[in-house]
């Protein structure tokens, strides 16, 4: 009889093939102890990811690859893997990360002895080393006014700010990033998996909100960690837009109507503001297209 599988490690390559191979090495090299499965769904990608992926399936114990012929976004590809998922738990993993030890027991197991985690996310780092924030809290109006007008980036006012995306990582966070979100599958399943009317940017933190309205908690354990590039199949440009358009499909979906025109002006003159500060006198080329678009999609 086959041995059950423990967790099913699911990645969403778009475009990213070297770094999802050395993802995917990195995570062969440094994992043991653990009966692990790894499903990577190609989201249409056209950089030749298919054909050394698929070489993979003969090379590596429990490996697949699923093809899509369409680039289905970062939600919907993930809820592709999760269907074809055996595991007790789900891992979901960004293409532009690196093992450098063997994490994957002790967080399989944190999450294991605590029924009460329904996401749980380990400690992520850059490259040399430094720490990354990893995830924040949800946002309210006021939160959203701190992010806008830099309120939460001044010293010590800052720190007293729950802020939606902090500078540091916080204990006790509401959302953890995708980059490296461990869920038990039942509980990723009662939950509705990750709205696929959100294509990229956000669909964590929208999952996290109905993952705790099910009244399970999200962990960010520090005491181990993995390295996240950051940035490999979305660029600086498709990030800022999503993002805001993401936050609005949030307001929408779950917090009260009548602050969707307040939310919808306080981004606009977040935007502006950015805008002349970042791509006007700054001369950032990306940041004018960025705001701008953002401007455009909120008139």
């Amino acid at each position: 009889m086959a041995k059950s599988i423990d967790l099913s490690v699911i990645i969403v390559n778009f475009n990213t093939r070297e770094v999802t191979l050395a993802c995917l090495q990195s995570l062969y090299e440094h994992t043991e102890g653990i009966n692990f499965e790894v499903i990577v769904v190609d989201n249409g990608s056209a950089d030749g990811s298919a054909e050394p992926l698929s070489k993979l399936e003969s090379k590596y114990k429990n490996f697949k690859l699923i093809r899509s012929s369409v680039n289905l976004g970062f939600g919907a590809g993930n809820n592709l893997g999760a269907k074809e998922a055996r595991g007790e738990y789900l891992l979901f993993l960004n293409t532009d990360t690196l093992f450098t030890g063997n994490i994957l027991p002790h967080c399989a197991e944190v999450v294991r002895k605590d029924n009460q985690i329904g996401a749980y996310s380990c400690n992520l780092v850059n490259k040399d080393g430094s720490h990354q924030p990893s995830g924040g809290y949800f946002p309210n109006l006021g939160r959203l006014l701190a992010w806008q007008f830099f309120v939460d980036d001044l010293p010590l006012i800052g720190s007293l700010i729950r802020s939606i995306h902090p500078h540091s990582s916080v204990q006790n966070p509401d959302w953890i990033t995708g980059a490296f979100m461990l869920v038990p599958a039942k509980t990723f399943r009662e939950a509705g998996g990750f709205d696929e009317n959100i294509f990229m940017y956000t669909e964590e933190l929208e999952l996290c909100y109905r993952i705790k309205k099910l009244g399970k908690k999200v962990v960010l354990d520090l005491s181990t960690s993995i390295i996240h590039l950051g940035g490999a199949s979305g660029g600086s440009y498709l990030a800022l837009t999503k993002e805001v358009e993401g936050m609005i499909y949030f307001w929408k979906k779950h917090l009260p109507s009548w602050q969707l025109p307040l939310v919808k002006f306080i981004f606009g003159l977040g935007s502006l503001l950015r805008l002349i500060i970042f791509g006007i006198i700054g001369t950032n080329a990306t940041a004018r297209k960025s705001y701008w678009q953002a401007l455009r999609q909120l008139a």
